[in-house]
């Protein structure tokens, strides 16, 4: 690890506590797909409080701001703020109890499922980081905040609200998603991993023929 990297790094243990508060306030209040009100203020303010330039309400509710530091390159660092409609069943003292008003008129229960309650707070943390080691760096720090990555729609929202006018154009774009390991191991499997569902539709066309004659009839189920 960089000398750079040792002095940003050195005040985690500073802000470990105010990180660990910051992310079961996010747990206990989870949102849906654009309509991460709460959680996108929460993000926007405490950016703000560290000196970054903030954006609210980008594709509904994304959020974006910026370190500028001199020259350098632009980093950008992505995290997705939207919880599932999931009853939480952990147990947890901070575990999650709201319940919302589907878009079908049924209550719905919200958690922080897939763990974005997290990435928001590992966002948090390294832009905190980044502000407090100034000197350590040079260039632009970006921190984004996406909506609704859930039910796909966050990302396009953003691109279609001017995301692209209201940032500056990264060199490198980071994201980040937890999974079930020790922090420091890395996993792997042969084979497929993190299956994502899609759609194909392919029109063949054939020949028909005389039963007779198959060898003039071109069969599509071979093809």
């Amino acid at each position: 690890m960089s000398d750079r990297a040792h002095t940003v790094l050195a005040g985690l243990e500073g802000i470990r506590s105010d990180l660990e508060d910051f992310y079961k306030d996010l747990h206990r209040h989870p949102e849906l797909g654009l309509r991460e009100h709460r959680t996108a203020k929460k993000a926007s303010d405490a950016l703000r409080d560290f000196g970054y330039e903030a954006t609210d309400g980008i594709g509904g509710t994304g959020v974006i701001a910026i370190l500028a530091n001199g020259e350098g390159p632009t980093v950008m660092a992505r995290a997705d703020m939207d919880a599932l409609p999931v009853r939480e069943q952990t147990g947890l003292p901070y575990a999650s109890t709201i319940t919302v008003t589907g878009d079908d008129g049924t209550e719905q229960p919200v958690m922080h499922a897939c763990g974005h309650d997290v990435h928001v707070t590992c966002l948090i943390g390294c832009a905190r980081l980044m502000a407090q080691a100034k000197d350590a760096w040079r260039g632009t720090f970006v921190a984004l905040f996406q909506p609704s990555e859930e039910n796909g729609d966050g990302a396009d929202a953003m691109i279609n609200d001017g995301l692209t006018s209201k940032a500056p154009r990264p060199d490198i774009v980071l994201a980040q998603h937890v999974l079930p390991y020790p922090a420091g191991y890395v996993g792997t499997r042969p084979g497929s991993f993190l299956s994502a569902a899609d759609s194909l539709r392919v029109t063949v066309h054939g020949q028909g023929a005389h039963g007779s004659m198959p060898q003039a009839a071109v069969d599509p189920v071979v093809l």
